[in-house]
């Protein structure tokens, strides 16, 4: 069950990039009611996903025949359409820092329990939607490897808030970035073969290359010449 687990470890990258740095800094500057505010907020966006997460999984399990066909080809079809708006086109995340944002910290509690708050669910929701299209495999493994994602996503980001780990975020992320591109075409692949499988054989061949040489060339082209026009080449 890798799928899940980088998944997993993708979006909680993106939810500790958020929380982590912020409690760091409130608890240095013994803000504690800040830092309780940060918690508040996360535990309940992580409750209200979870929540909507057992309704989406209980929903789709009892959708069999031709309406289980359909609803798992139209929703690989959207998910691959997501990772190719926010990660190829819109370049979602491509920066980052462990340092909290100044605009961040300077929120009242409400406004720091309302970040938490919708970030967790945010990302929670989006990681839901992707173990959904996943192959079958048991609940409770797949529990266990989503878990096991957010648990080293939290250490990671953790670790290099606090200047334990020199570990570049931004390239693990970009790596994280590259599978999802790949997961994206399979996710097309079969949303096309499940729906028009009977119509072209190859379809889910055709989704797969149709979507990866795009995307990568796309992805590869911008980091290149961003890579060039740096200071980093002489």
């Amino acid at each position: 069950m890798l799928a899940p687990f980088i998944i997993c470890l993708r979006e909680g990258i993106e939810i500790f990039l958020v929380i982590i740095p912020l409690v760091v800094y409130f608890n240095k500057n013994k803000l504690y009611n800040m830092t309780k505010s940060s918690l508040l907020g996360g535990a309940l966006g992580t409750f209200i996903a979870t929540i909507t997460a057992l309704i989406m999984f209980s929903q789709t399990s009892v959708l069999n025949g031709p309406a289980g066909e359909l609803f798992d080809g139209l929703l690989g079809i959207v998910l691959a359409a997501l990772i190719l708006y926010s990660i190829v086109l819109l370049r979602k995340n491509k920066s980052f820092s462990t340092l909290p944002n100044q605009q961040f910290v300077s929120l009242s509690q409400k406004g720091v329990f309302i970040l938490a708050a919708v970030t967790c669910f945010r990302e929670l929701l989006e990681a839901t939607l992707f173990i959904l299209t996943s192959p079958d495999g048991s609940p409770l493994l797949v529990t266990g490897s989503s878990i096991l994602g957010l648990a080293t996503a939290a250490l990671v980001v953790y670790l290099v808030s606090r200047g334990i780990s020199n570990l570049n975020i931004g390239l693990v992320f970009y790596i994280l970035n590259l599978f999802l591109v790949a997961l994206g075409a399979y996710y097309l692949g079969d949303g096309l073969e499940v729906l028009f499988g009977s119509y072209i054989p190859d379809i889910f061949k055709l989704g797969v290359l149709v979507y990866t040489i795009p995307s990568y060339f796309i992805m590869l082209k911008y980091d290149l010449k961003r890579y060039i026009n740096s200071n980093k080449i002489k």
